[in-house]
């Protein structure tokens, strides 16, 4: 509702009231700014470590779960051997790509080495493996 001071105006006012749509927009601003960190976290349970890096460029997530399933960029892969088929249609392989490993905290160490044959037998040239930061660190 506006007050118009001063002469009286002949008609309505055709002002928009913007005040509205920008309660609107602060609103979803919060609402992103929580959700956000909960949808960015690695869909595993991450190892714990100490000290962590940052790697700057394209990288190539693999998720490997409890069961030995492995997923690439959120598709399902059958095996290791479908992996290494995968990893090698990308050759030739950028040097400046990362391939990061997202191991559950529950897989064994077997399954694990397994990936990283795959990824050494298609050549790729860095490998990472993912870890959430230890708490007090």
């Amino acid at each position: 509702m506006a007050l118009s001071v001063g002469r009286p105006r002949d008609g309505a006012i055709a002002d928009i009231n913007v005040t509205p749509m920008a309660d609107v927009m602060i609103v979803l601003l919060i609402i992103f700014m929580v959700a956000t960190p909960i949808i960015a976290r690695a869909p595993v349970t991450l190892p714990e470590a100490t000290h962590l890096s940052q790697h700057k460029g394209e990288k190539l997530e693999i998720v490997l779960r409890r069961g030995g399933s492995i997923a690439i960029d959120g598709v399902s892969l059958a095996g290791v051997e479908l992996l290494a088929e995968y990893l090698g249609v990308r050759s030739p392989v950028p040097e400046s790509l990362l391939v990061l490993i997202q191991a559950d905290r529950d897989t064994s160490y077997a399954e694990v080495a397994r990936v990283l044959a795959a990824c050494r037998r298609a050549r790729v040239g860095e490998v990472a493996l993912a870890a959430e930061l230890r708490p007090g660190s």
